[in-house]
């Protein structure tokens, strides 16, 4: 059995491959010692391969790009690692069929977003998971596309996805762009309607990757290509339609039980046989070139003030463009 790999991850339907893999035994078919780490946010998940807690992580590319850059801490080493998921993001805003309705009716959505709000009598409050995710940068598009400026007409706020739920029944927020399931649960229990999908603001866009640390690839160079390997497999399972089921039963399972308490129906809505209550998720193992995978993100993250030139530079040595 080869070294130990924590690969952090947080309660997310498209975390599925690692908990597959895992559940599944298909890490230890190709002797691999891998342990899933849920995480409670993507905080957590920076500072674990910052600081050492973590070996690698399935996160989004903006996050690690930061990272990277030491912006939590420190600069480590982080490349561009397996690409595991696509789309999946959703944008909700609170309200039930009656706002829904108003929402679709109306083709001018300036008009339908101030129309929604002013039912709140404030700034709406919308949730991302993290300031440097695809998140932002896609409700901020969104917004964009809409003619709402984010800076002016909303208050944006940063909470773990699995919160959300919580916050939007408490009151402390309206709305939110997070990962599945977490937008579709919404809509099951009639907190809140979506308005877009990720992929209809930026169509098959890279969403979660495999990140591994320098210092672990380079120590255990032959584990990491076995690592990409079995993840590739678990993915392809995750894609069939078959088995759906298995994988929502095991992601809606306890984490004691190997699984991440998500709920369960919300699950199945986003996995390929679902009905697309938001827009279902891929996943996709196939590497693409650096412009292809992180160009829109990295444009966007330029005029947010993110990066500077000579972050490019540094991006570029370590592949990411």
């Amino acid at each position: 059995m080869s070294s130990l790999c924590r690969i952090g991850v947080l309660q997310l339907a498209d975390s599925a491959p690692v908990l597959v893999a895992h559940a599944r035994d298909i890490f230890s078919r190709y002797g691999l010692n891998i342990q899933p780490v849920v995480m409670p946010s993507w905080a957590n998940v920076a500072d674990g391969l910052v600081w050492n807690g973590l070996d690698g992580a399935l996160m989004f590319p903006p996050l690690a790009i930061m990272t990277a850059l030491g912006q939590r801490g420190r600069a480590i080493g982080l490349r561009p690692g397996l690409p595991v998921s696509r789309g999946g993001n959703s944008i909700v805003l609170r309200g039930q069929a009656a706002a829904q309705s108003a929402w679709i009716s109306e083709p001018d959505k300036k008009k339908a977003f101030h129309t929604w709000q002013s039912s709140l009598n404030r700034k709406p409050r919308l949730a991302v998971v993290h300031l440097y995710s695809t998140h932002y940068l896609i409700l901020t598009r969104f917004l964009k596309k809409i003619s709402v400026c984010r800076n002016t007409e909303t208050d944006i706020v940063v909470m773990p996805p699995a919160r959300m739920i919580e916050a939007l029944l408490g009151g402390e927020i309206d709305g939110f762009c997070a990962g599945p399931p977490w937008g579709a649960d919404a809509q099951l229990r009639h907190l809140a309607f979506a308005v877009s999908g990720s992929a209809a603001i930026v169509p098959d866009h890279l969403e979660k990757m495999l990140i591994l640390t320098d210092q672990w690839k380079m120590r255990y160079p032959d584990e990491t290509k076995r690592l990409y390997s079995a993840l590739s497999e678990a993915a392809i399972l995750c894609n069939q339609s078959e088995n759906s089921a298995s994988v929502a039963a095991l992601l809606s399972a306890k984490q004691e039980n190997n699984g991440l308490n998500l709920p369960e129906k919300a699950v199945r809505s986003v996995l390929s046989d679902g009905k697309n209550i938001t827009e279902t998720m891929s996943f996709n193992t196939h590497i693409q070139t650096p412009e292809l995978s992180f160009g829109w993100m990295i444009r966007d993250m330029l005029r947010e003030g993110w990066l500077t030139p000579d972050d490019l530079t540094k991006l570029s040595a370590l592949g990411w463009c």
